[in-house]
């Protein structure tokens, strides 16, 4: 740079004005800036060395301002062409910088316009080539030639696939679809075509197929078409699978709903190819296993014989084996599994005896499935499917499925029965091998060896603890119950053998036995839902259900001492035995409640009856009274005479009989005897009228009279075990549950049956805590207070309170002095 300034401003050389040193040196803009400011500084200095210098010689001064000035106009020129330069080069946005940019772009814009629009040519041309070639496809469907169409189509595709120069551009996405459409076209066709060869008719009863081709075409060509069409564009599998589901639907499904199918048609003539089935619909009578497999195997064999024989095989091994076949697996498995659905699963046998019978079909549905299956050409692999060899491998399985629904829906047919047919025993039922073997046996069925083994096993146990032969808790009493528990109970036993059957297999075993206590439950849910009107409003039902619940509770505690000596399901089998143990426990108690709610009330409705004429017992002496009072009397005679011949033996045992007629006559009496202690003053002729209506009323005891025979089947039974308690069932909670084994006793056969008897007042007053206490107040209506303090130191009056004793002698007898001492020495009695 001291140079370049020594040229520019040298004392020997004179400094140029103008700028052409400087343009044509190579400075840069930050060179320029910075000789500039050199420049000045270095004149600065100067000036200050010529101030100096000028103060001692003039002359040098006026040189040296000539100098200064030459010097300034040169820095002068030089800044103007620096300002030129910078106007030159200019900024970012409008200098040469920017310019050159702007140049840049519009140059690759216009490359990528001309690219773009070779492009579109490229793709105008390719086009205008494709729709070309796309109307020559068309032709070609037309004339069913599909497989040069497949060919040509196959070739254009290739063609756009390698067609670089449109590659993911928006007429490279229209040209690959107008492909596309053109391939579904040719399939639609091919569909069609495959449609229009094989001719599916059902009507008028009649299943028809037949080969339909124009008499100047071959059909061999026609298949040839079709086959390699579909095999160049690789849509064979997915169109035969189509047609598969679309003949399978025509004609199959018809055929196979129809009950009785006959073949009629079997023609493969060129002049007349054909195959007809017969369908009968009018019949119940269905077409077994043998015509069923035949038909539907002829049926493909018709289609492969007619079609596929026409295609002449070519090429490799791998192609050929690839066209013998129209079918897939998949439509092989729609069929096999409607033809098992017909043929197996609706045909499953309910006992061993038919599912041994049925084995045989089940050998001919096995090579229906082979033969069906060796039309598919690929080999079957071992995730293929084959239906009717999976479900015979689960025979057994399936049967006792099959046979659990069953049960069920027996279950619930008999809880909804509305018939309410009685079943009697003629004898008291004892438990006992061969009372098990009946019920089994009647279904058909063999007993099981382990069920006999554990019968005997359960037999021997009770009988070893009884010291009269059978044990009572093997015996249920002489009673009459519904058809349908004595039905439902023997389903369970036949349940219960075929779970001993079926041992070997420990979840067989366990669902049978589940089934069989599940039914149980349903039954009881069902019964009460369904039927709970009925029982409220009749009590004979109400005894009926009693009774049943009495003996599905009695059973079902045997089936439990019979699993734990079957021991089935091993370590289940103690909670096997706890759960039909639990059933046999909400029995009881569903029993004992509706009947306690049936007891309590009528009992309600008859001390209604009594309060009904309370009016009377107040004015008793009236004419109006004592006819009130006698149709009262009758009335409430009639209802317990209804009451007790809803449960009269042997529609309940004796002592229930006993028991709830007692309770009935307690609820009389305890009416009757409040309306009579109520009343505060009883005249001599109200009280006579009153001890004669108490007394009319303690006649309902012969009620409690049964007929010897109708005792004599009772009188042997012990009285002290109860039915269920040896299954370790408590029973305390109601009296009505007590033994139904007691030794009753006889009442003469001889004689006169009189009326009121001493052995019906014994019972009476044996089961009605209260019959005694309404003969005692009839006698006290009548007696004088002596007699009354006379049997209160005997102690005959002890059912009466002193309270009681005092109200009474209060109305009955006048207030006077000696009232007041009997009261106060009835009082010291006490």
């Amino acid at each position: 740079m001291d140079v370049y300034i020594q040229h520019l401003v040298g004392s020997n050389s004179d400094t140029q004005p103008d700028s052409d040193v400087l343009l044509q040196s190579t400075l840069s803009i930050a060179t320029v800036s910075e000789l500039s400011q050199e420049l000045g500084r270095r004149l600065d200095n100067s000036k200050e060395a010529i101030l100096h210098t000028l103060r001692d010689n003039p002359n040098v001064y006026e040189r040296a301002v000539a100098e200064t000035d030459k010097a300034q106009m040169a820095i002068s020129g030089l800044l103007r062409g620096v300002d030129d330069m910078q106007a030159l080069l200019g900024d970012e946005r409008s200098g040469i910088h920017a310019r050159l940019v702007d140049a840049t772009e519009n140059e690759a814009r216009l490359r990528g316009q001309l690219q773009e629009n070779g492009a579109v040519l490229t793709c105008l041309r390719l086009l205008s080539r494709l729709n070309a070639i796309l109307r020559s496809m068309d032709a070609l469907i037309r004339d069913s030639r599909l497989d040069q169409a497949a060919e040509m189509l196959v070739a254009l595709e290739r063609e756009l696939g390698g067609a670089t120069s449109i590659g993911n551009t928006r007429i490279s996405s229209v040209l690959a679809a107008r492909v596309d459409q053109a391939k579904e076209n040719i399939k639609q066709n091919a569909v069609a075509a495959l449609h229009k060869l094989l001719v599916i008719r059902v009507e008028d009863g009649l299943a028809q197929l037949s080969i339909s081709i124009d008499p100047l075409d071959q059909l061999g060509s026609r298949v040839q078409s079709l086959f390699a069409a579909l095999d160049t564009l690789g849509v064979q599998d997915e169109v035969l699978a189509a047609y598969g589901a679309h003949f399978v639907k025509s004609f199959i499904r018809p055929v196979l709903a129809s009950p009785v199918i006959t073949q009629e048609t079997y023609s493969t003539d060129e002049s007349d190819q054909r195959f007809g089935v017969r369908c009968d619909d009018s019949t119940t009578h269905a077409s077994g296993a043998v015509d069923v497999c035949a038909i539907v195997t002829n049926a493909f064999a018709f289609v492969n014989q007619t079609l596929l024989p026409n295609y002449p095989a070519s090429g490799s091994t791998e192609h050929s084996t690839r066209l013998v076949s129209l079918w897939t697996h998949q439509c092989l498995s729609d069929v096999t599994n409607m033809v098992l659905e017909r043929c197996f699963l609706r045909c499953i046998p309910t006992t061993r005896h038919e599912l041994e019978e049925f084995r045989g079909t089940t050998d001919v549905l096995l090579e229906f499935e082979s033969r069906l299956f060796e039309l598919c050409p690929a080999p079957i692999s071992d995730t293929v499917s084959r239906p009717i060899h999976t479900a015979v491998a689960r025979l057994e399985e399936l049967f006792v499925e099959h046979r659990c629904d069953l049960a069920q829906s027996r279950a619930r047919e008999l809880a909804e029965d509305s018939s309410f047919a009685l079943f009697e025993f003629e004898h008291h039922e004892v438990w006992s091998l061969d009372l098990v073997r009946g019920m089994v046996t009647n279904s058909d069925c063999v007993i099981s060896p382990p069920l006999v083994e554990a019968a005997e096993k359960v037999v021997t146990q009770h009988t070893a603890g009884a010291s009269g032969g059978t044990s009572v808790a093997l015996v249920y009493p002489k009673c009459s119950i519904s058809r349908s528990m004595h039905q439902l109970v023997l389903e369970v036993y036949r349940l219960v053998n075929e779970a001993a059957l079926s041992s070997d297999l420990p979840a067989v075993s366990r669902l049978l036995l589940n089934t069989a206590q599940q039914i149980f439950d349903l039954y009881r849910a069902l019964y009460l839902t369904l039927h709970r009107a009925q029982l409220t409003k009749i009590p004979a039902l109400a005894w009926q259900f009693f009774n049943d619940c009495l003996y599905a509770s009695h059973h079902a505690g045997i089936v439990a001492q019979l699993l734990s000596v079957l021991n089935i399901g091993s370590s289940e089998s103690s909670g096997s035995c706890e759960v039909w143990l639990d059933t046999a426990r909400r029995f009881i108690g569903v029993g004992n409640s509706h009947i306690a709610d049936l007891v309590s009330r009528e009992a309600r409705e008859l001390k209604a009856l009594i309060s009904g004429s309370s009016d009377a017992f107040y004015d008793a002496a009236s004419e109006s009274s004592k006819v009130q009072l006698a149709k009262s009397r009758k009335q409430v005679h009639l209802a317990v005479s209804q009451l007790a011949r809803a449960m009269r033996p042997p529609v309940v045992t004796p002592r229930i009989y006993y028991q709830t007629l007692g309770r009935y006559f307690d609820a009389v009496c305890t009416a009757t005897i409040d309306m009579v202690s109520g009343i505060r003053d009883i005249g001599v002729d109200d009280s006579k009228v009153l001890s004669d209506h108490c007394r009319s009323i303690c006649a309902l005891s012969e009620l409690f009279h049964l007929d010897p025979h109708m005792l004599e089947p009772y009188r042997h039974l012990l009285a002290t075990t109860t039915a269920f308690g040896e299954h370790g069932l408590s029973v305390e909670d109601d009296d009505l549950l007590d033994s139904d084994s007691e030794t009753m006793p006889l009442q003469p056969t001889g004689g006169k049956d009189v009326k009121g008897s001493a052995l019906s007042a014994r019972l009476a007053k044996e089961h009605c805590k209260l019959s005694s206490k309404l003969v005692q107040l009839a006698d006290i209506l009548l007696i004088s207070r002596a007699d009354i303090l006379a049997r209160r130191r005997a102690g005959l009056l002890a059912q009466f309170t002193t309270e009681e004793l005092t109200d009474l002698i209060r109305a009955l007898f006048s207030d006077t002095k000696e009232r007041a001492q009997d009261i106060d020495t009835l009082k010291s009695i006490d």
